[in-house]
């Protein structure tokens, strides 16, 4: 993640964001490139907003993220690609210095979903996997509206673990709290049927960069949360058993969550 964050941002043109009818969210539409990310809108108001996401080609991860005003987009550049290597002084200016918004995975014929009430200031969207990036303006008063329904809630705990039901349905949206004082994220993939929480976390510490034999087709990840908050996403996956993990590196040890515990088997049907 984030290994070729861009330093220039592109122009925006103001235009009225969509406005879902069903909930009167607004809901702005990205298109993710591998050079570019194109926005429907560069301003909205403040309160729930949802994100519709897809792509021409390729995976990729939009993510969002405000900055605090002592905090510069280069030096946020840097410490994400240093956080991510596993040095702890990076990790924890990452942590202080960024509030990170959620986001969404998206492949091509496979598009992303996700919302999040957003108070007002300057939010960049970026791709954690290349170099696009843009700017957002949140305006005004935090204004209730509507939102998606969620079908399941899926929390992280303070401890580097996971708390969600046996089952969830297999497509839906998806309520992501983060209950710690670091960010986190949510990946869910596909397992092969049986799988153990003992094989997976053999594989996982052994911090191998092959594919294990039980994964299989099937993948959704939400953006990045900050401790304290939450998100919703949208999925949409074949039934089946599938392992969560989150990988963003903590500020006590330099070291992905995941390899601390932070994984489980649940089941969609």
């Amino acid at each position: 993640m984030a290994a070729a964050l861009a330093t220039a941002v592109t122009g925006a043109v103001l235009v009225p964001a969509q406005v879902d009818a069903a909930g009167g969210v607004p809901t702005i539409k990205a298109t993710v490139r591998d050079t570019s990310i194109r926005l429907s809108t560069h301003r909205v108001g403040a309160g729930l907003v949802r994100f519709d996401v897809t792509v021409p080609s390729g995976d990729h991860t939009l993510q969002l993220v405000k900055l605090r005003k002592w905090y510069s987009w280069p030096k946020f550049v840097r410490d994400s690609e240093n956080a991510f290597m596993g040095m702890e002084m990076a990790i924890k200016r990452v942590d202080r210095g960024a509030l990170w918004a959620g986001g969404t995975e998206a492949k091509k014929n496979h598009p992303g979903r996700f919302a999040q009430v957003l108070g007002a200031g300057t939010y960049f969207l970026f791709d954690q996997t290349g170099p696009s990036v843009t700017k957002l303006a949140v305006t005004g008063p935090v204004t209730a509206r509507g939102g998606a329904a969620t079908s399941s809630t899926i929390v992280g705990t303070p401890r580097e673990r996971f708390r969600a039901p046996a089952a969830i349905p297999r497509r839906g949206w998806t309520l992501f709290k983060d209950t710690a004082d670091e960010p986190q994220y949510l990946v869910m993939q596909h397992v092969k049927r049986g799988t153990t929480r003992a094989q997976a976390g053999r594989f996982i510490r052994s911090e191998s960069h092959g594919e294990p034999s039980w994964l299989r087709s099937g993948e959704a990840s939400s953006g990045v949360i900050s401790g304290g908050t939450r998100t919703r996403f949208h999925y949409n996956l074949p039934p089946g058993q599938y392992l969560l993990s989150c990988w963003f590196p903590s500020a006590k040890t330099g070291m992905p969550h995941a390899t601390m515990g932070m994984f489980r088997m649940i089941n969609l049907r």
